[in-house]
């Protein structure tokens, strides 16, 4: 039986996007058309920044890694590994010594982007805890989660007398797969409480691909030799698009955004381990998200709010803030460190499974503990007690709802807070 002829030799040369392409010999295609940006060396610092991985970041959860322990997951930048990043670019910018007070520069991020064919920048946001997936196909829908009072006769030993987060319409069969990251307006849209297709979800988000797994052999301090049978493996997240020649070429072009305390230069950069490379980019301040026009109104007039994390959370109390301390008909309440004097009453939340994160710690060269982390996209639904100004309620914008200030700094626990009318 005679093989299949190959579509076309395979070509990896991904960072050549910039670079005039003719048709391809072998298959006669045309390549894709790709963003063109302005180059680095012609960009004014700004402190809104893009970094653009040249190569599958590698993020390790700080498992042991022995001869036992295989790759780690892929895994999305956690915001201390961004802060990192981004002080060292700024040290070395301005001639800084890495020193103690470096850490005390303000880092918010990382948020997923996508880069159009434009060059615009359109942001990405982690799938909140309370949207389900639900049915296979034609039939798959996404069905939101919302806190309802127990029925009579009903209870549980749910903490702090939280109420029962349940789905908002009866489902049958099993929970499905869908898009881990929704467009930002879909976000926005579903935080108002409008239903949102399953089909849309898909086109517009995001979801990671299989890890990109690559195998290394251990070097012999001594002879700077292959050590026999030493061989690991990693596995990184692959933000890159496929080559415009390969199968699905309409892959999105993605980027990291974030925003420093301080502007940042164009220059390329160290992100995660191995010393991959990334491009950062200095962009328009106007890329970092604003809230609507009426939107703390509307928080405002609903009598309440929910926040729902856009990245990983550190909290003293587990899956809680530690400022929420007091309690106020049998219900915890408190305020948030970026806005004294908002008084929230926690009604219920949606947290999903905890994450771990360690790491090595350059200064002191020891090993980090390890942290209990609230993922991006637990939602948290409160009641605003003493009904706040809508000005009072502004500094809650994508602000670190962490407990300690160095959490905060580091970006930690950001936030986007949406209108929600509690039922009782």
């Amino acid at each position: 039986m005679a093989k299949p002829k190959r579509k076309g030799s395979i070509r990896y040369d991904k960072q050549q996007r910039g670079k005039a392409q003719a048709t391809d010999a072998h298959t006669g295609r045309q390549p894709v058309a790709t963003a063109r940006r302005q180059p680095l060396q012609s960009l004014a610092p700004s402190p809104v920044v893009s970094l653009e991985p040249l190569a599958p970041l590698i993020i390790r959860s700080g498992r042991p890694f022995d001869d036992q322990a295989g790759a780690d997951a892929p895994r999305f930048p956690p915001p201390s590994t961004l802060a990192g990043c981004l002080r060292t670019a700024w040290a070395r910018a301005h001639g800084k010594p890495f020193d103690p007070e470096l850490a005390e520069l303000a880092v918010s991020g990382p948020l997923l982007a996508r880069l159009d064919a434009g060059g615009g920048v359109r942001l990405l946001a982690p799938k909140p805890a309370d949207a389900h997936y639900f049915g296979e196909g034609t039939a798959a829908r996404c069905v939101r989660a919302e806190p309802r009072a127990f029925e009579a006769g009903c209870g549980a030993d749910l903490p702090a007398d939280l109420q029962p987060v349940c789905l908002s319409e009866m489902v049958q069969g099993k929970a499905s797969k869908g898009p881990a990251w929704w467009d930002w307006e879909d976000l926005l849209a579903f935080r108002t409480g409008r239903m949102l297709d399953h089909k849309t979800l898909s086109a517009r988000g995001w979801t990671p691909p299989s890890g990109d797994q690559r195998t290394h052999v251990a070097i012999e301090a001594a002879t700077q030799a292959a050590e026999s049978g030493r061989l690991f493996q990693t596995e990184g997240l692959d933000l890159e698009p496929d080559n415009p020649w390969l199968e699905k070429p309409e892959a999105p072009r993605l980027l990291l955004l974030a925003r420093c305390a301080e502007p940042l230069p164009a220059a390329l950069v160290h992100l995660g381990g191995e010393r991959r490379l990334a491009r950062l980019h200095p962009e328009p301040e106007t890329a970092w998200p604003t809230p609507p026009d009426t939107w703390f109104k509307d928080i405002h007039r609903a009598g309440g709010l929910t926040l729902t994390l856009l990245t990983p959370a550190v909290f003293e109390k587990g899956y809680r803030p530690g400022w929420l301390n007091t309690r106020v008909d049998d219900r915890l309440t408190g305020e948030p460190p970026i806005a004294p004097g908002v008084r929230l009453q926690l009604i219920a939340a949606a947290v999903e499974r905890w994450q771990p994160l360690s790491g090595w710690d350059l200064a002191r060269q020891e090993p980090r503990p390890t942290r209990k982390h609230v993922g991006a996209g637990a939602t948290y639904w409160f009641r605003l007690l003493d009904t706040p100004s809508p000005e009072a309620l502004a500094p809650l914008w994508l602000a670190s709802l962490c407990d300690l200030e160095q959490d905060r700094r580091d970006g930690f626990g950001l936030a986007l807070p949406a209108p929600w009318t509690p039922s009782v």
